[in-house]
């Protein structure tokens, strides 16, 4: 009995990234994530005045009327108050917002990334093109960890991307539109330490997709599994495992990309949801890469397992 002989590592590595990179949607997707990363950040010049003229008029009408009101219904007041805390400043502090802006784009990445990994690990299955893959392929964990690094790679180097990308719009935006003012060394030092960890994360989470899909060898059967996965294992993890399981992604996600060791947590925008319940109790970058490794793990494990069966229904 003839056994096949594995592809080179490079020979299956090149194939499996044009398999990911050959189908429309991820041709059309190379196209548009550019554009709309652009649109982004250029937003902020429409968004954002850099006269504050206007908006301290506003604040001044709101501090009298604030004032009139103790008067006359008798509520209680600090010398402190001023026209000060009346002020929504319409410019872009690039200081303060730019966090909030790059982590609006990681977590959308992120649950594109998901959608990514679902789509790369099921779409062979249903088409049954694995069975060719594994005659290629007979070693089966080196064909399942091939795509699985792949998918994560590509995964976080489009994060890197899309961040290199927005970085300097929200410059142009703090130049023409805002206060530009305050970015030292610590400000770019804690900007980059996020997008690192947002890219770590996108990663991760592209992974998990990519191995729900593996598990279940269908498509449609990793989207619905992902969603319950995802909304419900904080819930049912709740009291019964470890301190991180009772947050749910969302709140995890938020962690890990929180800006609160710069920001304190009185000038964050952040009030309310699993992602400042995170917050408000301390939950550190690395508690939300802890929790994101309990929902992965297990996962990742029983994809393995399956990839590693004889069968290829």
């Amino acid at each position: 009995m003839t056994v096949a002989r594995p592809l080179p590592w490079r020979r299956l590595a090149r194939a499996e990234l044009h398999r990911l990179l050959a189908p429309r949607a991820a041709r059309l997707t190379a196209v548009l994530l550019p554009v709309a990363v652009v649109a982004f950040g250029l937003s902020k010049l429409l968004l954002h005045d850099a006269d504050a003229s206007n908006a301290w008029h506003r604040a001044e009408e709101r501090y009298r009327q604030f004032q009139a009101d103790v008067v006359e219904f008798g509520l209680p007041t600090s010398a402190g108050i001023g026209p000060r805390q009346f002020f929504d400043d319409p410019r872009y502090v690039m200081e303060t917002l730019a966090f909030g802006d790059l982590r609006t784009l990681i977590t959308a990445l992120a649950a594109g990334a998901v959608l990514l990994g679902i789509f790369s690990g099921g779409t062979d299955w249903s088409s049954r093109v694995m069975l060719t893959l594994s005659a290629a392929e007979p070693r089966r964990a080196r064909l399942f960890t091939t795509r699985a690094l792949l998918v994560t790679g590509l995964s976080a180097a489009v994060t890197a991307a899309a961040g290199a990308l927005l970085v300097p719009l929200l410059l142009v935006a703090a130049a023409f539109r805002g206060v530009p003012q305050g970015l030292d060394g610590a400000f770019w030092a804690a900007l980059t330490s996020q997008l690192l960890r947002g890219v770590v994360l996108v990663g991760l989470l592209c992974l998990l997709g990519h191995a729900l899909a593996t598990l279940t060898r269908r498509t449609s059967i990793a989207l619905a599994l992902a969603f319950l996965y995802l909304a419900s294992a904080g819930r049912v993890f709740a009291d019964r495992g470890p301190r991180l399981s009772e947050y749910d992604m969302s709140g995890l996600v938020f962690a890990v990309l929180n800006e609160k060791p710069v920001i304190p947590m009185e000038r964050s925008d952040c009030f309310a949801g699993p992602g400042c319940e995170a917050a408000h109790v301390d939950l550190t970058a690395a508690d939300g890469f802890v929790g994101v490794l309990l929902y992965l793990v297990p996962v990742l494990a029983l994809a393995l397992w399956r990839s590693l069966r004889t069968d290829l229904g």
